[in-house]
């Protein structure tokens, strides 16, 4: 959802704009240009995001290529393109996708890709995708859905006008650029929902429309209203979105893991950014596509378990990312050698021992030959005849 033009001539930058990454109504615009003083000071407080048409005709960014960076998922290396000065928009979140489904393939040895290159792999994907199976009004259907997704899909490499509903989390105003996504088979997903157990704010919203637009029009409008109960809801709506400036709620998470199959890859819609996510194991995971990751092979996914982003990293598999450790080059290598040392005083101790157990027969059996031998000489030495004790005390003379 990316911002209209403002019709003041200031620059982007110091222009006041609403929720990050929603369409405004002519009702706001008159809210935010003095109309609505009390509106403008409690719900617009940050300017527009990094996808933000007039902001980027403004800045003059160049945003004509993606970085590549090469990860291990699902057991095998695939490529996925990095953010630029454009930001997380909706190209690079399915490029991503058709590259992590290994739909669209990279040359190995290239750096980085243009982004009409990006855009003209999409459509030669969409473009050889086999219809002959299905109806003549089917096909016709098709060919007309590939018609107007080619004719957007270019403005995919900025940002999209889209009207989230808060009574779901793959709930969207229907625009002619949800095509793409029905095309490609791939589901666009966001966490800002309204908790079913807030019954004030639900009555509201069921009431008058469940849309962004829907609910800040009725905002607007019944604030300066003399009846008190029209007060009340416009206060209702006011405080919710200032409550849940994140653009996600617990329920809305909740919601998520619960509408997602596991193994599922989607694009995921959050403050004007379209991030790529991936259920594991009922684990919702954000892919890691900023450059400043580039050369952090093992940082992969980012968890999504809170509205505060208190998140971690996690590896292609969805395991906790550990911090390499540090190691001092002077220390590893007294380490090394001291271990060293240790191990050849080891293996000397095992060859003497060795030896000597050797030994110990040869020594056994020379000391029992030895003492064997001596008892014998010891025994002849003073043993007598058996006749001399038969003639004892008789001479024999010749």
């Amino acid at each position: 959802m990316s911002n209209t033009e403002e019709s003041s001539d200031r620059p982007v930058d110091d222009q006041k704009k609403p929720y990050e990454g929603h369409r405004r109504s002519n009702s706001y615009d008159r809210a935010i240009s003095g109309e609505n003083p009390k509106v403008h000071d409690s719900i617009v407080k940050n300017p527009s995001p990094a996808c933000d048409r007039k902001s980027l005709e403004t800045k003059q960014i160049d945003n004509d290529t993606y970085l590549i960076k090469w990860i291990e998922f699902n057991h095998e290396q695939v490529p996925i393109l990095l953010q630029n000065l454009n930001g997380p928009c909706p190209l690079l979140a399915i490029a991503n996708i058709l590259l992590l489904r290994q739909r669209i393939r990279l040359n190995p040895n290239a750096g980085a890709i243009s982004t009409e290159r990006v855009i003209a792999m999409i459509a030669e994907y969409i473009l050889q995708i086999d219809t002959t199976k299905y109806s003549n009004e089917y096909r016709a259907n098709y060919e007309h859905n590939v018609a107007e997704t080619l004719a957007v899909l270019p403005k995919f490499q900025t940002g999209l006008d889209f009207n989230l509903k808060f009574n779901g989390v793959d709930k969207f105003e229907y625009t002619k650029e949800c095509i793409v996504f029905d095309l490609l088979d791939i589901q666009l997903y966001h966490g800002w929902v309204i908790d079913p157990q807030n019954n004030e704010l639900q009555k509201i919203v069921n009431a008058n429309g469940s849309s962004y637009n829907q609910l800040v029009e009725k905002m607007i409008q019944q604030r300066q209203s003399n009846n008190e109960e029209l007060k009340q809801e416009s206060y209702l709506i006011e405080q919710f979105l200032e409550e849940n400036r994140s653009q996600l709620t617990h329920y809305g998470i909740l919601q998520l893991n619960e509408t997602m199959r596991d193994n599922q890859l989607a694009v995921f819609f959050r403050n004007n950014h379209f991030n790529t996510i991936w259920k594991n194991n009922k684990q919702l995971l954000l892919l890691v596509s900023d450059e400043g990751f580039a050369n952090h092979k093992s940082i992969v996914f980012e968890t999504l378990t809170d509205v505060d982003n208190d998140n971690s990293f996690t590896d292609g598999y969805g395991q906790n990312w550990q911090k390499p450790v540090s190691v001092d080059v002077s220390r590893d290598r007294d380490l090394a050698i001291a271990i060293h040392n240790e191990e050849r005083r080891q293996y000397h101790e095992v060859q003497t021992r060795q030896q000597q157990q050797q030994r110990q027969p040869q020594e056994r059996y020379s000391q029992e030959y030895y003492d064997e031998r001596r008892s014998e000489k010891s025994k002849k030495k003073h043993r007598r005849p058996s006749h001399d004790k038969e003639h004892s005390g008789s001479c024999i003379l010749s």
